[in-house]
């Protein structure tokens, strides 16, 4: 009785397995035990939780926690651009000297997939952001930009370096109205969402496993984004 049991369940834990690797059929697996914190309170900044300030002046996050990745910013090939061309850190944050300013046009062509700043969270492979619950950031648009932007984070399954996906690059990400002023976003990992409709499909953010994080602009606008203060969010203690 025991081994028909047991064969049950290893054919149970097989069948969910090969549920997991068809995401051509967007099939999705349960969140297991290394899915994203929920509070039960208001998330806070964490202790160690800065990323970054800018107020460095380089193109590197913040050296806490085992942290520090680099800056980056990319586009697509079809006409989308973003400056300031090499990336640097602009003068005017929020309440502070310096903050992240990158602003451009995105192609309207059907090739086009917009532009995108973001950093690695660490120099090289995955950094495990576990014991934090999201991310907080303060951002701002130009009158004349897109308040579209979406802020997503790339995970072991969805970066291509995680070497997991074989349609990557859709990342767990929220969609976010901003404003022509300053204003602090808390998002909480838990929230974040892949996009429908295309790439491999996973049932949650890995936080034990991110790669970087992004502020992505789409097809067919113009940008002017203002970051500032970059920081890990986390549970407050019960």
């Amino acid at each position: 009785m025991a081994r028909k049991y047991l064969s049950r369940l290893a054919l149970s834990a097989l069948v969910v397995s090969v549920g997991c690797i068809d995401a051509s059929k967007q099939a999705m697996c349960p969140a297991g035990p290394g899915a994203p914190k929920e509070c039960s309170v208001a998330a806070r900044p964490a202790e160690d939780g800065l990323i970054d300030d800018f107020e460095d002046n380089d193109n590197q996050i913040a050296k806490i926690a085992d942290r520090g990745g680099y800056w980056f910013t990319s586009h697509d090939p079809n006409g989308s651009t973003i400056d300031p061309t090499p990336f640097a850190i602009s003068a005017g944050g929020a309440g502070s000297e310096k903050g992240l300013h990158v602003y451009g046009q995105t192609s309207s062509d059907s090739a086009a997939w917009g532009s995108l700043v973001g950093a690695s969270f660490v120099e090289q492979g995955v950094y495990d952001a576990s014991k934090y619950s999201g991310i907080s950031f303060k951002a701002k648009v130009g009158p004349k930009s897109t308040k579209n932007i979406r802020f997503q984070v790339g995970d072991v399954n969805t970066h291509p370096d995680g070497g997991v996906c074989k349609n990557c690059w859709n990342h767990f990400g929220k969609d976010l109205q901003l404003t022509d002023d300053w204003k602090e976003y808390r998002i909480s990992f838990a929230e974040l969402q892949q996009q429908p409709g295309w790439g491999d499909r996973f049932p949650a953010l890995t936080p034990t496993k991110l790669i970087a994080f992004y502020w992505a602009i789409s097809p067919a606008k113009s940008f002017d984004l203002w970051i500032d203060d970059i920081r890990f969010l986390e549970c407050p203690a019960p």
